[in-house]
């Protein structure tokens, strides 16, 4: 009889060890972060990080064009309010775009392996943007927003090397 009860003390204590090791079993954490900004818009989530493959250019096409094909990119503005918290300020009526990256001559310069090119953006009014220099302003709409892009590589009028590249170019939106 004592062997029995022992037995069973055992193997209660066992299950409350057993229940209490399998307590934490399919549970986590979930770390959230973010930010509240006075701004007239938000920019879409797709369009905050964006991946572009300009393909295979031969060399031929730099220098018989002095450029690729265009290639487009969006980034999209979302929830766009044009009235301010403060009633005392006047609305929001423009943004301004600046794209920024390492600057080679006006343009954007790319690293790798290929050399004599650099990247040209410009926008669908046809303006081209400069390393850290605003493109014109733009006026805004309530809502949703897009803006068109095109960015194209260009020869930079140094002597044409081929291999690969890549380059990483960042934006921001001012809003006034």
């Amino acid at each position: 009889m004592f062997k029995k009860i022992s037995l069973l003390v055992l193997l209660l204590n066992m299950s409350a060890v057993s229940q209490a090791w399998s307590s934490d079993m399919g549970s986590g954490h979930v770390k959230m972060a973010g930010s509240i900004i006075d701004t007239a818009c938000a920019i879409d989530i797709n369009s905050i990080d964006q991946t572009l493959d300009m393909g295979v250019v031969p060399i031929g096409r730099i220098i018989r064009d002095g450029h690729s094909i265009k290639k487009s990119i969006t980034v999209n503005l979302v929830k766009c309010v044009l009235n301010k918290n403060d009633e005392n300020l006047t609305q929001w009526k423009y943004f301004t775009i600046t794209f920024d990256g390492m600057n080679d001559e006006g343009l954007f310069t790319v690293e790798g392996d290929a050399k004599g090119i650099a990247l040209r953006i410009i926008d669908s009014d046809g303006n081209v943007a400069k390393p850290g220099v605003p493109l014109p302003s733009g006026e805004l709409e309530s809502g949703e927003m897009s803006l068109n892009y095109s960015i194209q590589l260009v020869s930079n009028h140094k002597a044409l090397h081929a291999g690969e590249y890549n380059s990483i170019i960042k934006y921001k939106m001012d809003y006034y």
